[in-house]
């Protein structure tokens, strides 16, 4: 039985199969699918290019390892997304002890005359906006990552962390309103 037509690409199914059935290039063609949606997760959790790579390779590793396991009912992206997520909540556990620079010396300074659509502006934003997500736990985190950095729908973040899509838009709502207030607080009025 032919998995693929001749000419088109191989569905995620079809690479899950057929690294189930042996064939070694299955894998990596499948991983390298995926990289940049594992980067980018791996990033938004640990803010850092270096500990991002870090994640990235031990996410790698375990999908690897619990390919020959993934369930065609699971929705891949949110198979992966848990396990970039698990992975990187042990990993922040054992860097734990990591000096943090404490942040509370610095001040937010209102400057009424500053162009806020500047490259600078927006980097600043984004870190600040990155910051407050940090802050969020849970699914609130979870959903707030896939809505706001993955632009996901509602339906696709209820499938890919098992929730229903209201229950989606209820915690991005209440994620979204901890990020302004924590923006607020930070002295970033939007």
């Amino acid at each position: 039985m032919e998995l693929v037509r001749e000419g088109s690409a191989p569905t995620d199914q079809d690479l899950i199969t057929r690294h189930k059935t042996g064939d070694s290039g299955a894998a990596n063609a499948l991983l390298a699918r995926y990289k940049d949606y594992i980067f980018r997760l791996c990033y938004r959790y640990m803010q850092n290019y270096e500990d991002a790579m870090d994640l990235m390779q031990e996410v790698l590793v375990r999908m690897f390892r619990a390919l020959d396991r993934y369930e065609e009912r699971n929705y891949l992206k949110g198979w992966i997304y848990r396990i970039v997520a698990n992975t990187a909540i042990n990993m922040k556990k054992v860097n734990a002890r990591r000096a943090v620079p404490n942040t509370d010396y610095f001040e937010t300074v209102r400057d009424e005359h500053a162009d806020a659509t500047s490259p600078l502006a927006v980097s600043f934003l984004t870190e600040m906006i990155s910051r407050a997500a940090q802050t969020l736990s849970g699914k609130q985190r979870d959903v707030f990552f896939l809505r706001y950095y993955e632009q996901m729908s509602y339906g696709e973040i209820a499938r890919a962390i098992k929730i229903s899509a209201n229950s989606a838009k209820s915690n991005y709502f209440y994620a979204l309103t901890k990020v302004k207030a924590a923006l607020e607080r930070a002295g970033v009025h939007l």
